[in-house]
């Protein structure tokens, strides 16, 4: 395999030369330029990305932790966050952790060992982990230390939005399925949802899953609420939870929306997929995930970014799961 002194000795240029042409770090003469390049082509060079990254100190290596890749909204979300990394000159190095801390401890230290140059944290489960870890990091959806900048949807006011249009269209025995307790912006959506209903005077119920995107297991919780068409209306905290709901009701011949309406979270393209097809909270995927990108990479280059929250924007987005505003 050609290495470096192979290519200053075929084009007659210094090892030094080569280097900074190379790692783009000085001065080389166009000629010069011509002639290494020549070289690199005939002889089918591929750099070393773990050497360039331990001299330049920049990898050009994004990795992002998604908690689990079979959730639509999250696998949008890693192709958002590829295309706008690409675009800026980064690869993407993406790690699923499923949730699991001990496996994205891994990951960190995996990480680390390649000098990734910065990271994307969605929903970790091990804050600890990134304190000190002298690499950029934003993290989307739950906050980890107050030097780290968060990105996430405005989850609160997304429940709020969904209590009302269910209020509007003449619900009153609603039902809240929340996400894990330990999931920072499913805890945001119920006490918006809840906060909403309490400035409506209505008492609503709310029961907690355990488990945010294995339908098995949501179908198993599930099996806890005894009869779903007692309800009118039901807010289900994402699309994926929402979409076993509403199988679980159409299976027990419940008309939906006339019998009960539905509204899930995230906007992911299986809502449009279903039928009915859902109404739903829509987190906008490209915004957030091309933000995130952009926090990152300009710590990532040296510049000062203020460390405060970035709150995007939530907005209802009405399908046949509830009915028109009456």
């Amino acid at each position: 395999m050609s290495n470096i002194r192979e290519i200053a000795e075929k084009a007659g240029i210094s090892i030094a030369t080569v280097s900074r042409y190379l790692n783009d770090t000085g001065y080389v003469s166009d000629e010069a330029k011509a002639k290494i390049q020549e070289i690199i082509d005939e002889v089918g060079y591929t750099p070393n990305a773990l050497a360039r990254a331990i001299f330049t100190k920049n990898s050009k290596t994004i990795a992002l932790m998604i908690p689990e890749i079979t959730n639509p909204f999250f696998s949008q979300m890693a192709t958002v966050v590829e295309e706008y990394s690409s675009k800026m000159g980064y690869t993407l190095f993406l790690c699923n952790t499923e949730d699991n801390k001990e496996k994205e401890a891994e990951y960190i230290e995996v990480l680390k060992s390649y000098r990734v140059a910065g990271i994307i944290a969605s929903r970790t489960q091990c804050r600890e982990k990134y304190q000190n870890i002298q690499i950029p990091v934003v993290s989307f959806e739950n906050h980890i230390s107050p030097s780290v900048i968060t990105v996430s949807s405005d989850n609160y006011n997304g429940g709020k939005i969904a209590f009302d249009h269910l209020y509007e269209n003449g619900c009153r025995r609603i039902l809240h399925i929340k996400g894990p307790r330990i999931f920072e912006a499913t805890e945001m959506r119920c006490k918006g949802f809840s906060d909403a209903a309490k400035e409506k005077g209505l008492p609503i119920d709310v029961v907690e899953l355990e488990t945010d995107f294995k339908v098995k297991m949501i179908e198993k919780n599930l099996n806890t609420i005894k009869r779903l068409e007692n309800y009118d209306g039901i807010f289900v905290f994402n699309d994926i939870a929402a979409a076993t709901v509403m199988k679980r009701l159409i299976e027990n011949g419940i008309d939906i929306p006339e019998q009960v309406q539905i509204i899930g979270f995230d906007d992911s393209f299986i809502g449009e997929l279903l039928h009915p097809s859902l109404t739903t909270i829509r987190q906008p995927i490209e915004e957030l995930g091309s933000l995130a990108v952009e926090l990152l990479i300009r710590q990532i280059e040296g510049e000062e970014v203020p460390i405060e929250d970035r709150l995007i924007e939530t907005k209802l987005i009405q399908r046949e799961t509830t009915l028109k505003k009456r």
